[in-house]
């Protein structure tokens, strides 16, 4: 129900997208179990027959009961491999989903999320948990399982001897090494082709920060001043704080932590920015800037020169394009604050 009150509104409709994207993961959960389960009662099926076929008494000649075999076994891989292709694209879209849904939290911790109730809620594991492989055991797993199954069973009926010798022999130990020899090379091709889509399907979603920054000002005569640091290294530029999201935190915290590090300031978080990014080498950095209120002085832990400039000066002493555009908004922002607040106090 739309209110008056326009940050209402925004909560009513992140909450109405988290409900629809709650729902259609489900729904894409359950679609791939569903997938999963018919392939498995098929290839059971199958194989049942197959037995059959084989111990019944008007069973086929040898040479078209293995032609049978063969037919049997790779139509249910080729089944079997489209249905490891549906079940990847499926992980990808869950991620995809989760991604989205992270988002979405990190709104509410940001704006809506004040006594920081929420900081150490995270449903799908948090910033610590991005990048990681799928853990063993999935439908992908349980697909690619049955297919190196099917595999190993080409590979013996393709070469296993006519008739079937009732005791081993050597035919019979070489046909059984041959099958464990597909096996095992049809399991790890497979995981391997698996991991490597579920990787490259992870780095296409991984615009998630690594890095978190403040961007600090303080109310001086003239207006609001603007607090910079001197980069780490050469060439010594002019830049924003920021720094490497650790384990476990989140993105306001490592920020609030960096700039307290580098400048020394300890400070009220205002708002969060927008992202800023970039690349060193063939290496992406993505980082979260958040607007920062100076609150009192401290010592900084780091010889990053810290010093405070109006905002034209700040602007014009900022040496990439992307940091002046992190102060442009981040400017905007406390003005419209600054404005509200205003409003508020003549009513």
């Amino acid at each position: 129900m739309s209110t008056n009150d326009p940050k209402a509104n925004v909560k009513e409709l992140l909450l109405e997208d988290y409900r629809i994207l709650a729902d259609t993961l489900w729904k894409n959960e359950q679609t791939g179990e569903t997938r999963v389960n018919w392939y498995i009662g098929i290839v059971t099926a199958t194989v049942g027959g197959l037995v059959g076929l084989t111990s019944s008494e008007h069973r086929p000649p040898a040479a078209s009961l293995r032609l049978i075999f063969l037919a049997s076994f790779l139509a249910l891989l080729t089944f079997g491999i489209v249905t490891l292709l549906r079940i990847m694209k499926r992980n990808a879209t869950t991620d995809g989903y989760k991604k989205d849904s992270e988002a979405i939290r990190q709104m509410f911790q940001e704006h809506f999320n004040h006594e920081r109730i929420l900081s150490v809620y995270s449903p799908f594991g948090g910033s610590d948990n991005k990048g990681v492989a799928r853990k063993f055991g999935g439908l992908a797993h349980t697909v690619l399982m049955i297919n190196s199954l099917l595999v190993g069973g080409l590979a013996a009926a393709s070469i296993l001897p006519s008739p079937v010798p009732l005791v081993f022999d050597r035919q019979l130990v070489a046909t059984c090494l041959v099958a464990v020899g597909a096996f095992a090379g049809a399991l790890i091709g497979q995981s391997r082709w698996v991991r490597r889509v579920d990787e490259r399907a992870k780095s296409e979603l991984r615009t998630q920060p690594s890095h978190a920054g403040g961007v600090v000002f303080r109310m001086g005569t003239g207006g609001p001043d603007y607090c910079l640091i001197r980069s780490k290294k050469p060439p010594i530029e002019w830049v924003l704080p920021k720094g490497h999201i650790d384990t476990g935190e989140e993105y306001w915290q490592t920020a609030m932590r960096e700039v307290r590090e580098e400048t020394g300031a300890f400070t009220w978080l205002v708002s969060a920015i927008d992202t800023d990014q970039y690349w060193i080498g063939d290496k992406k950095v993505v980082v979260r800037f958040y607007l920062m209120k100076f609150a009192s002085e401290g010592t900084p832990t780091e010889q990053r020169n810290p010093e405070w400039h109006s905002y034209e000066q700040a602007l014009e002493l900022l040496t990439h394009p992307s940091s002046q555009n992190i102060l442009v908004k981040a400017e905007q922002i406390r003005q419209e604050i600054s404005l509200a607040e205003s409003n508020l106090q003549s009513k």
